[in-house]
Parts: structure tokens; sequence; C-alpha cells
């Protein structure tokens, strides 16, 4: 009885791993989303490929098989939902809804509020999300396709650029992670150009080791910022 038990586990375990092997391909293949971002057509995949995945990992009278290829055909189909909308128009409305004006010459649009059941609540969470305190400091307001909301700011609310303030700001080109958690990131160090020598000869230059630090960042200039870890009291 131990035995058999044991083997079942075994299973169990073996199907766990093989589901989720065939589901993280699945969705890689799908692309990369934020959960935040998923389209309809998206979430609905999501949610059937984590139902149908589910059932052989339990029950070991169904094979594996019979949840590989649904997954698969939803992979199909849900590459196609993406890729006939671009061929054919007309079918996007089927698959994807279309923005919606929420907020239009700084009016609010309560018919499309009511239709898409959105509450004056929800859309200050937004509005105060973005930085504005106010529905009437908003010109514009879109519901994307993808749940978010777009806002443009009437003119006295627009944050003004360091053109329109006659600054001429240095270009400062993007940090990136070179060093996190005792190990050198070599994809960070390939975003700047720059490699592993080089890295350790900035900390000797510093006079720092790699023990005493907890994380550094550099841009493409060679510019370092450099964060110690916190000394135990």
């Amino acid at each position: 009885m131990a035995c058999r038990k044991d083997f079942f586990m075994v299973t169990i375990v073996f199907r766990t791993l093989l589901i989720y092997l065939i589901l993280l391909l699945t969705m890689r293949l799908m692309g990369k989303r934020q959960i935040g971002e998923l389209e309809v057509t998206e979430l609905v995949t999501t949610l059937l490929v984590s139902e149908i995945a589910s059932i052989p990992i339990t029950n070991q009278d169904i094979p594996v098989l019979h949840a590989v290829i649904p997954i698969l055909l939803l992979l199909i189909l849900e590459v196609l939902s993406s890729w006939l909308p671009i061929r054919l128009p007309f079918l996007k409305p089927l698959f994807s809804p279309s923005p919606t004006p929420l907020i239009r010459n700084g009016t609010l649009c309560s018919e499309a509020m009511d239709s898409n059941r959105l509450s004056a609540e929800e859309l200050m969470g937004e509005i105060r999300q973005q930085g504005y305190s106010d529905l009437s400091q908003i010109e514009e307001a879109i519901l994307e396709s993808n749940g978010k909301v777009t806002l443009v700011p009437k003119p006295d609310f627009v944050t003004p650029n360091a053109s329109q303030l006659g600054l001429h700001p240095k270009d400062e080109p993007l940090h990136h992670v070179v060093f996190f958690g005792g190990r050198v990131s070599k994809p960070g160090l390939q975003m700047i150009g720059k490699d592993t020598a080089w890295f350790r000869q900035e900390l000797a230059r510093r006079h720092y080791t790699a023990k005493m630090l907890y994380c550094v960042t550099a841009n493409s200039k060679g510019e370092l910022t450099l964060i110690e870890k916190e000394k135990k009291q």
C-alpha cells in the first residue's frame, strides 16, 4: 500500500512538471504580456488553459495528451485571434473592443461610463494614480482596449518640459543593474557595452569589493551608482 502511494505521488510530481513546462512554452509563444494588459482573448485563453492543465495532474485515469491537445488548440486560436483582426479589420470588434472616450473636450461621457460599468470613483482613482487631483483637470480620457485609461490633461495642467522652460539638460543614458545579490549581471553589462573586467577595475578604482556592495547600476558612459550593504548593528 505504501509503495502504491509513493508511486502515485511520483506520478503527480512528474505530471505537474510536464504540464508546467508545456504551459511555460505556450505562454512564451503567446508573447510577453503583463497580467494587467491582457486582451479579452488572452484572458479567456489563460483561464481555459489553467483549468485544462489541472485535470491530468490530479487524475491518473486521464492521459496527459488529453490536456496537451486542447492547450495546443488554444494556442493556435490565440495566434489566430491576434492575426485575423490585422488581416480582416472588420473582425477586430469581435476579438478586441475599440477604445472608448470617457471624457471628451473636458466633458464626462456618462453613457460611455455606464456602458462600460465604470463608476466615478474608479475613474477618479485612475486620475489620481496618474498625478491629477480632479476631473476638471482632464481634457480627454480614453478607455483603451486592454482596460487601461489614458489621460490627456488640459493645457493649464500639462507639466512643462525642459525646452519650454528654456533649459538644456545634459543627456542622461539609462542605467542598468550590473551587480546584485553578490553576483555580476553579465546581461546588464552587455546593455551598456561593458564587461566583467571593466566592472572589477571600476570597483578597485573606487576602493570597493563585491562583499561591501548590495547593488550597483551603471550606464553607457561608465557612470556607476553604488549601494552599500546595510551594516549589522
